[in-house]
């Protein structure tokens, strides 16, 4: 992509939609198309470094 066709996106996300982003993806996770990994690891890595690990077991259950 050249400099021209860039498209930039600064958005802060509220600890309620980067929750209900989490569970989406964690439920959606095969059908999370190829280029939007990172995104998705980036969201869960969220949660995780938010929440202990039984929270994390309570969250995702």
């Amino acid at each position: 992509m050249t400099e021209e066709n860039q498209v930039k996106l600064t958005y802060s996300f509220s600890a309620k939609e980067i929750g209900l982003l989490a569970k989406f993806l964690r439920e959606k996770e095969t059908e999370i198309p190829h280029g939007l990994e990172n995104f998705a690891k980036s969201i869960e890595n969220s949660v995780y470094d938010s929440l202990t690990l039984d929270e994390v077991k309570r969250f995702y259950s």
